[in-house]
């Protein structure tokens, strides 16, 4: 192999597929063979607008068949011919914060889909016909029988399970809110309906039409389009005015969501940031954090049970997630996934998007 396809992202809005040398390969390691990869917000916001420090493969929600493997990698899961779903971080493993659990947090850590061309071999995102494995990565297995292009949701399913589960607590019969109907926001539903919430109030804007009805269709007890009603409203209503359990706020902008968020708390209630928002403040009414003792947790990805229990639950119940509606592409038309997901393609606006490798 001299040589690898793969979409090189060198500047914003400007990503070309290109065949890529391999040339320097690390001592040890794997070739996974991407058979497809899903596109997640974050490849949307590299390619839309944010600085890029250097040239480098975009996509980490990869899945696909270990092809090649060599030296003294002492990964198990790094074997010729699994299939297998990775986790993007690649932590060093021996940190503290390693230790403690929180690995896709270490402070030495590396990422699939974010890691330069500068870095050997230069193949670390999966919108490639190829990519390296390095000896720390965290594999999954894949069943056999499980679709590829479902298969890559593994990451927003695992992210909800995990959110409502582990951060939250979630108990059966509780009430939940989601703010925002992209993939993350709608596997939160479907994760709280599978945990046994009680009532859950999932929030969209207009233009989500179709993410709210996916919404309903996947559990939601009430949509708000926030642009046309007050959504405070809406679920101090569905709550009694007792206030919402667990909130999961999946925006990736909207700075008064916290605040927000908080003034519709219940007594004792969770909630959970997973939207970045940009470097700005998000102001708080702190006085009620402490009389009705509200927790507020942020989460950087998920822990790493819930990505087997997503593939199981994807495995088993492959008709649950039909209203994750999704585009798929071949590599050639990278670009077409990126602006769909983006709502910049006409007559296109998916909830998920898949990028076919092979």
């Amino acid at each position: 192999m001299t040589s690898v396809r793969a979409a090189v992202l060198s500047a914003p809005r400007t990503i070309d597929v290109v065949a890529l040398p391999v040339t320097e390969v690390p001592a040890a390691g794997a070739w996974l063979d991407v058979e497809s990869c899903g596109v997640c917000g974050s490849d949307w916001s590299w390619y839309r607008d944010r600085p890029i420090p250097s040239p480098f493969v975009p996509g980490h929600e990869m899945v696909g068949r270990i092809g090649e493997v060599w030296g003294d990698h002492g990964n198990p899961g790094l074997r010729v011919g699994a299939r297998v779903a990775v986790e993007e971080a690649l932590p060093c493993g021996s940190c503290a914060v390693c230790r403690s659990g929180r690995h896709r947090l270490c402070p030495l850590s590396t990422r699939y889909g974010g890691t330069g061309l500068d870095v050997a071999p230069g193949l670390w995102g999966g919108f490639a016909e190829r990519v390296y494995l390095a000896p720390r990565s965290n594999v999954h297995e894949v069943p056999d029988d499980l679709d590829a292009e479902l298969a890559t949701l593994f990451i927003p399913v695992s992210n909800g399970l995990s959110w409502l589960s582990s951060t939250a607590a979630l108990h059966p019969g509780e009430s939940v809110l989601v703010l925002g109907v992209g993939q993350h926001g709608l596997a939160s539903i479907a994760a709280a309906r599978r945990s046994g919430a009680g009532a859950v109030v999932a929030v969209g804007r207009a233009g989500d039409e179709a993410r709210l009805a996916a919404a309903r269709e996947l559990g939601a007890d009430v949509v708000v389009d926030a642009d046309r009603m007050d959504w405070t409203d809406a679920v101090l209503s569905v709550t009694a005015g007792v206030g919402v359990d667990v909130t999961v706020d999946t925006t990736p902008a909207a700075t008064d969501s916290l605040g927000r968020a908080v003034s519709v708390a219940a007594i004792g209630g969770r909630i959970v940031m997973a939207g970045l928002k940009s470097g700005r403040p998000s102001p708080v009414p702190t006085d009620l954090l402490v009389r009705r003792e509200i927790s507020v947790r942020g989460v950087a990805a998920r822990e790493s049970w819930a990505v087997d229990s997503a593939l199981a639950w994807l495995t088993r119940e492959p008709q649950a997630f039909e209203a994750f509606s999704s585009v798929t592409v071949g590599l050639d038309d990278v670009e077409r996934a990126l602006l769909a997901l983006g709502g910049e393609q006409p007559g296109e606006r998916p909830v998920h998007a898949v990028v076919r490798c092979q």
